[in-house]
């Protein structure tokens, strides 16, 4: 019985980058899942774990800042 990979090595080439669904960012340190399976950034994913509602778009950064530990 032979295994055939799940991955298509072709479809990562075509298929398009990932964009937050809420605030529309591409650049994130994560990438997270809603309640519906829609791809979200970090910051959207923590926002709406603790608050229960989704990030406002006024809250949108163009920069990630680091924290310095």
């Amino acid at each position: 019985m032979q295994r055939t990979p799940n991955h298509d090595p072709d479809a990562s080439a075509t298929s398009s980058p990932a964009v937050c669904f809420n605030c529309h960012t591409d650049t994130t340190p994560l990438w997270r899942r809603d309640e519906n399976g829609n791809t979200i950034c970090n910051a959207c994913g923590l926002y709406f774990k603790l608050h229960q509602v989704h990030r406002p778009i006024s809250m949108k950064r163009s920069i990630i800042k680091r924290r310095k530990r």
